[in-house]
C-alpha cells in the first residue's frame, strides 16, 4: 500500500563448528571439530543474534548482525604440550538492499546484493606439558560482497508458512568463496508475531597470508518475529 514496514527478529543458532583455522606460520592450522549435540554447550561462551528490515512498496533493506564466542580442548600428542585450546570470536554484519519482483497475497521472493563484514578473532593455546602455555592470537576483517534471494509462502489457508534464503558472496573480493542457506517453518500467531523453527548452514573459505579460516557452521535455528 506504499507505507513503511517494518519487521524485527532475534534468533537462537544452535550450532557447531567444523573445519580448519591457522594463525602464525611455523604452526599447522588446527582442526576444530565441535558437534553441537555432544560439545555446544559446555564450548560456547556467548552468542547474539538480530534481524531487522524496512520496506516501502518493492524495495527495502535488511540487516543482520550474529556475534559468536566458541572455545574447545583437545588432547594433542607431543612431548612439550598435551592439550590444544582454540577460540574462536565471530562477528558477521551483513546489509543489503532487496527488491520484492514477485508478490502474491500468500507469498513473496526478494532479490538481494549488499555486503557482509566479517570481524575473527582466532586464538590457539597450548598447555599442559613441562613447558608454559604458549598462546597465538590474531584477527582479521575483511568484508565480501553478497548476492542472493529471501522469500515466504503460506501453506494453503493456514497459519503455517515457509521461509528461508540463499545467499552467495566472497567471490575473491574478501573470501574465496561464501554461502549462506537457511529453510524455516514458522507459525503466524497474530498479524504482527510469528515464530519459526528451521536449519541454517554457514560455510566461509578465507585466506590472506597466513591466516587461515576455512570453517562452516550448521545447525537448528528458533526464531521470534515481530512485524509493525
Amino acid at each position: 500500500d506504499g507505507t513503511w514496514q517494518f519487521q524485527l527478529a532475534t534468533y537462537a543458532w544452535l550450532a557447531g563448528q567444523e573445519g580448519t583455522a591457522a594463525t602464525l606460520p611455523g604452526l599447522p592450522p588446527a582442526d576444530i571439530d565441535i558437534d553441537f549435540w555432544d560439545d555446544i554447550a559446555d564450548n560456547i561462551n556467548g552468542a547474539l543474534f538480530l534481524v531487522g528490515e524496512a520496506r516501502k512498496g518493492p524495495f527495502g533493506f535488511t540487516m543482520d548482525v550474529a556475534y559468536t564466542d566458541i572455545e574447545s580442548d583437545s588432547a594433542i600428542p607431543g612431548q612439550y604440550f598435551t592439550t590444544l585450546t582454540s577460540r574462536t570470536q565471530s562477528w558477521i554484519v551483513s546489509a543489503a538492499g532487496f527488491y520484492r519482483f514477485y508478490e502474491e497475497e500468500r507469498a513473496f521472493l526478494d532479490s538481494l546484493a549488499g555486503v557482509r563484514y566479517w570481524s575473527v578473532d582466532s586464538e590457539l593455546s597450548l598447555s599442559g606439558g613441562p613447558l608454559s602455555t604458549y598462546a597465538v592470537d590474531n584477527r582479521e576483517d575483511w568484508f565480501d560482497p553478497i548476492l542472493g534471494f529471501k522469500g515466504l509462502t503460506m501453506l494453503g489457508d493456514s497459519k503455517f508458512f515457509l521461509s528461508g534464503f540463499l545467499v552467495i558472496g566472497g567471490f575473491g573480493a574478501g573470501s574465496d568463496f561464501m554461502w549462506d542457506i537457511n529453510a524455516n517453518l514458522g507459525y503466524q500467531w497474530t498479524e504482527t508475531f510469528s515464530t519459526t523453527f528451521g536449519y541454517r548452514y554457514l560455510d566461509v573459505d578465507y585466506e590472506n597470508d597466513d591466516f587461515l579460516y576455512n570453517v562452516s557452521q550448521d545447525g537448528i535455528v528458533l526464531g521470534l518475529s515481530w512485524r509493525f
